[in-house]
């Protein structure tokens, strides 16, 4: 049977005195999947030929965000090069990326902690640049079945409109799923990042293999196997950020 999932967890807050996280969970670094790309196309709007060409940069960075297509990150990591892109998260949040190993394309493959996603995602819920209320927006229009249904979690949490919990997930192979919730609660925006990873059965190695392309389904499964991991700990966190 597959093992129960390891989860990493941090809780983050930030309003008009800072930003502020505390860590709940401890966990190794691990593939951040989807979970990263509201992240490159944040610095992305900041780096060439994006830069001086915002309706070129709003047409890769929007599905990148709402649907996580993986198509226009590709795109956004191959034009403005891959490492412009993490240099430039280095320089804006402070986090050190790279991607590791093979058989996805490396923008899915940096290897990442819930702590560093915290620390990133809090450097995008401070930026009030166009660019940055632009993709905070667009994690608010991502489609209900892509958030492990974390809006509502969020709103029963912490008492705040569904309408203004943005939400980005990243999933792959059954093995791990992976979830960042920025909520917007008066002037105060209250997050949770969270990581799981878990070894599947050959069961569920098989049925990763038959839902390949299958992008709906591969969800679905990730939800049965990692959705209320994801949900409780993204309650958890949220509760504490409220506290922070």
């Amino acid at each position: 049977m597959s093992t129960s999932p390891s989860i990493g967890l941090v809780a983050f807050a930030v309003d008009r005195h800072g930003e502020r996280s505390e860590e709940i969970d401890a966990a190794p670094p691990v593939r951040g999947a989807s979970v990263v790309k509201p992240l490159l196309v944040w610095v992305g709007a900041g780096v060439e030929p994006f830069a001086s060409d915002r309706e070129r940069w709003e047409a890769i960075g929007r599905p990148a965000v709402t649907v996580s297509d993986n198509e226009a990150t590709a795109v956004l990591w191959s034009t403005a090069g891959g490492e412009h892109l993490l240099t430039e998260l280095t320089d804006r949040a402070g986090v050190a990326w790279s991607p590791a190993g093979d058989g996805e394309h490396p923008a899915l493959r940096l290897m990442v902690t819930a702590g560093e996603l915290a620390r990133a995602y809090l450097r995008l819920a401070s930026d009030e640049n166009p660019s940055a209320v632009l993709v905070r927006q667009w994690m608010r229009q991502v489609p209900n079945g892509q958030t492990f249904d974390l809006c509502r979690i969020a709103a029963e949490t912490i008492g705040c409109p569904e309408g203004s919990v943005g939400v980005k997930c990243g999933w792959f192979g059954l093995e791990r799923a992976h979830a960042v919730v920025l909520a917007q609660l008066g002037e105060r925006t209250l997050g949770a990042a969270v990581t799981t990873t878990h070894r599947p059965d050959a069961t569920n190695r098989a049925k990763a293999q038959a839902l390949s392309g299958n992008e709906p389904g591969l969800v679905l499964t990730h939800n049965v196997l990692a959705g209320d991991a994801i949900r409780g700990a993204s309650r958890r966190a949220l509760k504490r950020a409220s506290e922070l």
